[in-house]
């Protein structure tokens, strides 16, 4: 009976140690896709922002009310 018990603390052991790194793997990916995905919706607004300055400065007309044309 000491056997059993022993094997099968064992293998509880083996279990959580094996569940601890794929449950680390697991999150560690999907922080990594998280920030992948702020990073990248981070750019699309620089670009964005950027894309609009460059239309108001070559293209685009003044929002100075002063200003009338």
């Amino acid at each position: 009976m000491e056997r059993v018990e022993a094997i099968v603390g064992g293998l509880a052991v083996v279990a959580v140690i094996f569940g601890g790194f794929i449950a680390i793997r697991t999150v560690s990916r999907l922080f990594r896709a998280m920030v992948w995905f702020a990073e990248t919706v981070a750019l699309f607004g620089f670009a964005l922002v950027l894309g609009y300055l460059a239309y108001r400065i070559f293209l685009g007309s003044s929002d100075d009310p002063r200003y009338t044309s």
